[in-house]
């Protein structure tokens, strides 16, 4: 972009070296970049040399474009733009400014002229700051500080710590405290949600709560699968009736898909299976597998070596079978066809003699004769429960809803909060001095003055609460004999004990010591 020629110029890059205007007009006293300000200074001093400062001899002092009513005075050293009603007379009366930029609100606590122009051709050169929002999304780069600065389609006025007035679309915010510590230049603020602020809103709707429901849910003890057993036939198609095979016991690494939640007859742990022990059979009649298989995963329930005696063919069990540890060790068991004689039940190219004997193996194998459905199962505890125990659960659900309710609402929030009358006068103190105290409370003022002068608030219903109880016992006590004390309990069940607890709690539970009012 070409520089725009000096003689065609309207506004005029300036600095502030003075905002003490004693006339309290919003004046400042600003120097012309692009002058020299020597020479300038040289035709307007006195004899002995010295400037008079805001006087009409003054070529410095400046005037505000903005009414006095809004405008924000720069502060010494900050960048200003400066215009004036002849730019070829400069030392003309008629001269105005307006605040400068700053590259950052980061930096609204005071920014010097040589960081202020980073934004502009004359600090091209300048190191650009770090970006407060995405400028995609709009949405603050680190959730920290997620609602300290006014959002673009919002208006605001923005002190230069942490106070502000923002002004949404129905909503008036009056901050102070928005975020912690004080603002430093180019870095994250982070917001503070003790700040203390008042709140002036409009809402379109209400939300509403129904009776309380009362809804039961069922928590289930799952546990991982700690035993996996599974039986296997080579030749399920023979018409022998004579199978060979084997049965294999694993115990399992524990991992997201051995929950006793969600194991199946297919869920895939082949890389968390570690084989623990191996029986291979040969020539078995389907009701002699049968029997081999149900006692060998009885077995393993019992922790016990299985069984063989009445198993009429071959056998062989490699190396010693003996579970050890406790229930936490062992329990739950799974126990199930090996994925492929599984598939094989499923699969179109199995043959019909194949799919009968691996459907009626599967019908027998059952921990226990009463259970009905058979092939696969879960061992949950010693009890060979095979579901998976739960606790019922009562819960209260509010039920809630939106309604087409036009109100308003004034909120107003702190660690502390003061509501004070000027004309209240607390017998035991006296009136609050509230002198010398037009342009702010100072915290030594609460502390010294307001702090001792004010009253706890009361929370009603927690009072009320108290006060019935009062009544309860009065209206319900009974004496023993004429003359005596009365009964430390009343007819309705009132103890004098739970009263006189109720009251040694009263500072606590129904004072609210951060709430006063005088």
């Amino acid at each position: 972009m070409p520089e725009i020629p000096y003689n065609n110029r309207i506004i005029f890059v300036g600095e502030c070296i003075d905002n003490m205007d004693p006339m309290g007009l919003g004046r400042i006293r600003a120097i012309l970049k692009t002058e020299n300000v020597n020479d300038r200074e040289k035709s307007v001093t006195d004899t002995v040399g010295v400037i008079e400062k805001w006087t009409s001899r003054d070529p410095f002092v400046v005037r505000p474009l903005l009414p006095v009513f809004i405008n924000t005075s720069p502060k010494n050293g900050e960048f200003v733009h400066l215009m004036y009603s002849n730019s070829d007379d400069k030392s003309n009366k008629d001269k105005f400014y307006i605040s400068g930029v700053f590259s950052s609100l980061t930096n609204l606590n005071n920014e010097p002229y040589e960081s202020a122009v980073s934004n502009s051709n004359l600090g091209s050169r300048n190191k650009q700051q770090k970006q407060l929002r995405n400028p995609n999304t709009g949405i603050e780069f680190e959730s920290s500080n997620k609602g300290v600065y006014s959002k673009p389609d919002d208006i605001s006025i923005d002190g230069r710590g942490s106070a502000d007035i923002v002004v949404k679309d129905n909503t008036v915010l009056l901050r102070a405290g928005k975020f912690n510590g004080v603002p430093t230049p180019n870095v994250y603020p982070v917001g503070n949600d003790n700040r203390s602020f008042l709140q002036l809103s409009k809402f379109n709707k209400k939300t509403v709560y129904g009776d309380a429901e009362k809804l039961y849910k069922f928590k289930y003890r799952h546990k991982p699968i700690k035993i996996l057993v599974e039986y296997n036939v080579v030749n399920p198609d023979n018409n022998s009736n004579a199978y060979t095979g084997g049965i294999y016991i694993y115990t399992l690494t524990p991992s997201e898909r051995n929950g006793s939640q969600s194991f199946g007859l297919t869920t895939d742990v082949e890389d968390s299976k570690n084989l623990y022990q191996k029986f291979d059979f040969l020539a078995l009649t389907v009701n002699d597998l049968t029997r081999l298989i149900n006692e060998i995963i009885n077995g393993v329930s019992e922790k016990l070596v299985p069984d063989l005696s009445n198993i009429t063919t071959s056998v062989t069990p490699l190396g010693p079978f003996r579970l050890g540890g406790g229930a936490d060790s062992t329990y739950p068991i799974y126990f199930r066809p090996q994925t492929s004689l599984y598939n094989k039940l499923n699969s179109d190219t199995s043959q019909t003699n194949e799919k009968l004997f691996i459907a009626n193996l599967m019908v027998g194998v059952k921990v226990k004769p009463s259970d009905l459905v058979g092939g696969y199962g879960l061992i949950y505890d010693q009890s060979k429960r095979g579901d998976v125990p739960f606790t019922p659960e009562k819960n209260e659900i509010i039920p809630e809803k939106e309604i087409l309710l036009n109100n308003t609402a004034s909120i107003m929030g702190g660690d502390y909060v003061y509501l004070l009358s000027h004309k209240s006068n607390k017998s035991s103190t006296g009136k609050i001095n509230l002198s010398d105290t037009l342009y702010g409370i100072e915290e030594y003022t609460l502390s010294d003055e307001v702090e001792p002068k004010t009253s706890s608030t009361v929370r009603g219903e927690e009072l009320v609460e108290l006060l019935n109880l009062i009544v309860q016992f009065v209206v319900g006590h009974v004496h023993p004999y004429h003359g005596m004390v009365p009964d430390s309990t009343s007819v309705n069940g009132v103890t004098s004990d739970k009263l006189l607890g109720e009251l040694r709690n009263a500072n606590e539970k129904i004072l609210n010591k951060y709430i006063r009012i005088n």
